[in-house]
């Protein structure tokens, strides 16, 4: 039998084995509690007295609001609508308080102005905006003494400063809230001035977190007491879910160089962004492109055509890019003008002037608008806001483009076409002008295609190409019906 020291001794073992073990399992959960306790936090609204320190971050999807439909679409509880506005060539007037009359006016310049706003939960806050103007031709940062046109933009952004990171919400899409995800951009950090698309979910440290931006429901008593009180606040909790990696260079034929910047996105409130990554780590799901840049010029829009899914642990490496074909509508319609071009007397500028005269009215045309190039994803390829010309248009990869147009009957019997011709019996030029071309040289500009066809009824093949040093050889060709 054994003694009572032996059975002493083993309950002391066993009760220090079993604490020891209990002292284990709390530290564990009390590190899980402390790496999964993200208290809220709250983010204060910081209004931009300097504009450049915002025109300095280069954000994903800036959206610059055309006052076209007389509202600023701000939040307001008086009017869904948002604030009434007017806009004319020479100056805009703004209702700043809701009461439909006019009380603020602008004119000839780019100015600076504060909303009071008020969201569902009561709370009004100040909202600050960039009010300014568009000519035709110098583009929309430029600030001249005649607009045509006025925009507006934010001009504030909330900060929310973590015992993780500090983080920069911006409103990219100018409706008064910082929690769109996909459409308002966040910082990480300080230091870095290159914003990311918001996301639900978000890298921090190399580690993913869940990210919500909420408003509460209840505005404490003491909230006017509360400096820069937003009644927002910034919650982020450790991610849980698989992961596996994704490389967006490898499969990619891309124009030229590969690409500087991807979005993807998994489902609506998902986003990533990446600069020059291979195997890239990411949530498992099904994956779509965005956006990408592939140079100052050329950017690209994502496509509703999946790249692929994202398994655990495993890689995905999707094909994109080339080959790159022209995408255009070629259409059939009663009616319009064609331009009657003629050569003027200077060898030096080699200039051509086009006259619009309303001829046909009362036969068919075959109508396309200015094409743009997508790739094999459908993914749209085109040229940025600073290339553009004075009717908003540009080739992505530059200069004046001359795009052969060639109209056939669809009955193989028939050989010739019977698209009106431009010193070409067969084929003639669709001849836009690009003015960020450094070729000085003017040409007939029309900012869609229209070909009167007098005399055939029936099927046609229309067929649209050109080369290109970037993209290569670009195609299109599409049936449509010329009827009355």
């Amino acid at each position: 039998m054994l003694s009572i020291n032996k059975i002493v001794l083993v309950i002391i073992i066993v009760c220090t084995f079993q604490y020891t073990l209990f002292l284990n399992q709390s530290a564990i959960i009390a590190e899980e509690k402390k790496t999964d306790d993200f208290q809220p936090i709250e983010g204060r609204l910081m209004y931009s007295d300097d504009w450049s320190f915002l025109s300095e971050i280069t954000t994903p999807f800036p959206t610059i609001t055309q006052i076209k439909e007389n509202y600023v679409t701000l939040p307001n509880p008086q009017n869904p609508q948002g604030y009434h506005c007017t806009s004319e060539q020479d100056k805009v007037r703004l209702d700043m308080d809701g009461d439909y009359l006019f009380d603020t006016e602008f004119k000839n310049k780019e100015n600076f102005v504060t909303y009071k706003i008020q969201y569902p939960n009561g709370l009004k806050l100040d909202y600050r905006m960039r009010i300014f103007g568009k000519t035709p031709i110098q583009g929309i940062q430029t600030v001249t003494k005649t607009y045509s046109t006025w925009y507006y933009q934010r001009a504030c952004y909330m900060i929310a400063k973590t015992s993780l990171e500090t983080f920069i919400l911006i409103d990219d899409n100018n409706n008064g809230y910082y929690n769109d995800y996909g459409k308002d951009a966040i910082i990480i950090g300080t230091i870095d001035k290159q914003a990311v698309p918001l996301s639900s979910i978000i890298m921090i440290k190399g580690k993913y977190y869940n990210l919500q931006v909420e408003s509460v429901v209840e505005i404490p008593e003491n909230a006017k007491n509360i400096p820069n009180y937003t009644g927002m606040i910034l919650r982020l909790t450790p991610y849980k879910g698989d992961t596996g990696k994704i490389d967006l260079i490898r499969n990619c034929n891309p124009p030229k160089d590969p690409p500087q910047t991807v979005i993807i996105r998994r489902g609506n409130d998902d986003f990533f962004q990446f600069t020059n990554k291979k195997n890239a780590v990411v949530p498992t799901g099904d994956y779509y492109l965005v956006s990408a840049v592939f140079s100052k010029r050329i950017h690209t829009r994502g496509s509703e055509k999946p790249l692929g899914t994202v398994d655990k642990d495993k890689t995905l490496s999707p094909k994109w890019g080339g080959p790159f074909k022209l995408n255009l509508n070629p259409y059939c319609e009663k009616g319009g003008d064609i331009p009657i071009i003629t050569q003027v007397a200077d060898s030096v500028s080699n200039t051509m002037l086009a006259t619009y005269t309303p001829k046909h009215m009362g036969c068919p045309f075959i109508k396309m608008k200015f094409p743009t190039v997508i790739g094999s994803l459908g993914e749209e390829y085109y040229a940025t806001d600073e290339f553009k010309d004075e009717k908003g248009l540009a080739f992505p990869d530059g200069g004046v483009v001359f795009f052969n147009v060639e109209i056939r009957p669809k009955d193989t019997s028939t050989q010739r076409a019977i698209n009106r011709t431009i010193g070409n019996p067969y084929v003639e030029r669709w001849i836009p002008v690009d003015l960020s071309s450094k070729i000085k040289r003017a040409a007939p500009f029309w900012e869609y295609y229209r070909c009167p066809i007098e005399k055939y009824r029936g099927k046609v093949i229309v067929k649209v190409w050109v080369s290109r040093t970037v993209f290569g050889d670009l195609t299109f060709e599409q049936e449509v019906e010329v009827k009355e």
